[in-house]
């Protein structure tokens, strides 16, 4: 359950960060138009493919996103505990 309201909290937060960045929707807007084109010049029967390998990157680049998230946070917390702010257990 815990996780589960990390993901969310981890999501929710990100998606805010994404949305206020120029250069992230920049690089979305580049990547929507590639992928346009990309559909444009090959057949139709390769699309599914496509999808598919699209569909595994982001998969991979989610998870590398929340471990790097979560790794961030567990430094910070180490950070604060070594600079003692924030009290061990």
């Amino acid at each position: 359950m815990l996780d589960e309201i990390a993901d969310c909290v981890i999501s929710g937060r990100l998606q805010e960060v994404f949305l206020a960045d120029p250069e992230y929707q920049e690089l979305s807007r580049k990547q929507e138009k590639a992928s346009d084109e990309c559909y444009g010049r090959v057949p139709e029967e390769y699309h599914e493919m496509i999808e598919e390998l699209t569909d595994c990157q982001n998969e991979c680049a989610g998870r590398l996103i929340e471990m790097a998230y979560q790794q961030g946070m567990i430094d910070s917390a180490n950070l604060l505990r070594e600079l003692k702010i924030l009290k061990a257990d």
